[in-house]
């Protein structure tokens, strides 16, 4: 990896270029706190999926040079097609929901005794988070899958495996769970690393899932820990805040360059926290994105905030990973021998995932 190639990764993202793994993802206006329907910001583009599909047509990703099952993507898949289903009706986007959501039943593994999730075989070197670990991300997305799966179907083996997978919430990082304490409140980790990464878009994401999971199945667990997570996030948020640039950074782990959010995971942090006001009416959230936005709406503080994020990156690049080409991503189509030891190189790329 070198400069060019970061300015071509980041800086197509000044000029409004999006993917299938960073698209535009505003938050539903018709998001409501008391009902489970669409997912809290627009995913139905995650229905088109760019990858290669196993024998039972789910997705597979390139991770450390071979094809393996992520769980966040196979659950962002789900969401996507739910979102199209909602949006436009169909059997083909149910059938299909319904495939991911048996599939995230049927991969639940045992972690540790009474210890349940879906697991990550790969390291996620930057935080040195070696493999196998859960993520509150794929935890909290899942769960918003079985959410919506046992709503549409009253089949209450959604609500079963959504019930294990609750205590990886309660369980601190360094005992297999994904729980970690900022500034005395829990925090649900995206990557459980010993010392704490609080990934922000992350911990949204699990809140979502721990709610939607209470409003579908009445689980009281999972609505204390989303209320004990909500207070966190409150007290926070501004901890996020990247100073006079009025940008926002990806993560709060201690690096010598702190990881400000790219273009994408900024935009994309605006919207989730426009949809925690829609779930919680707590102002401070449109406060915060309110001057997240200001930062948005400026193309220098696009390029400024893209220079302090390719510095950042310069200064962990034996540990960073970029999105896959996206044709070397098309189902069926073969890479070259350059491209597989890119890919190689991409470690945990989760499929693009990582492009904060």
């Amino acid at each position: 990896m070198n400069i060019y190639q970061m300015f071509r990764a980041y800086g197509g993202m000044v000029f409004g270029r999006t993917d299938y793994w960073h698209p535009d993802m505003p938050a539903n206006a018709e998001l409501t706190p008391g009902r489970v329907a669409k997912y809290p910001v627009a995913m139905g583009s995650k229905a088109n999926y760019a990858g290669e599909f196993d024998s039972g047509a789910i997705p597979l990703v390139e991770i450390d040079g071979h094809l393996c099952h992520l769980p966040v993507t196979i659950a962002q898949w789900a969401l996507g097609h739910y979102d199209e289903y909602v949006d436009h009706g169909g059997n083909l986007h149910q059938t299909t929901f319904l495939l991911a959501a048996d599939w995230l039943i049927d991969n639940l593994a045992e972690v540790r005794p009474g210890l349940w999730g879906w697991i990550n075989e790969h390291d996620k070197e930057i935080y040195a988070l070696k493999a196998p670990w859960l993520s509150a991300l794929s935890q909290g997305q899942a769960l918003s899958v079985l959410a919506r799966a046992y709503l549409e179907t009253k089949d209450r083996k959604y609500l079963a495996a959504g019930d294990k997978a609750l205590r990886a919430f309660s369980v601190p990082g360094a005992e297999g769970g994904v729980q970690a304490m900022l500034e005395g409140g829990v925090f649900y980790e995206e990557y459980p690393s010993a010392i704490p990464s609080y990934v922000l878009n992350g911990f949204i994401f699990a809140l979502w899932g721990l709610w939607e999971f209470f409003l579908a199945g009445g689980n009281s667990e999972a609505k204390a820990l989303y209320e004990q997570g909500l207070e966190t996030l409150k007290k926070n948020v501004m901890r996020f805040d990247a100073g006079r640039l009025k940008w926002s950074l990806y993560d709060l782990y201690p690096f010598r360059v702190a990881d400000i959010a790219s273009i994408f995971y900024h935009k994309l942090q605006i919207e989730q926290l426009r949809a925690m006001f829609l779930l919680s009416g707590e102002e401070v959230f449109t406060v915060v994105a309110r001057r997240w936005q200001k930062g948005r709406r400026s193309r220098l503080t696009y390029l400024l905030a893209t220079v302090a994020k390719i510095r950042h990156k310069l200064s962990i690049r034996r540990q960073s990973s970029y999105v896959a080409n996206q044709k070397s991503e098309v189902r069926g189509q073969r890479q070259t021998r350059g491209q597989r030891s890119e890919a190689r190189g991409r470690k945990g790329n989760g499929g693009g995932r990582d492009f904060e």
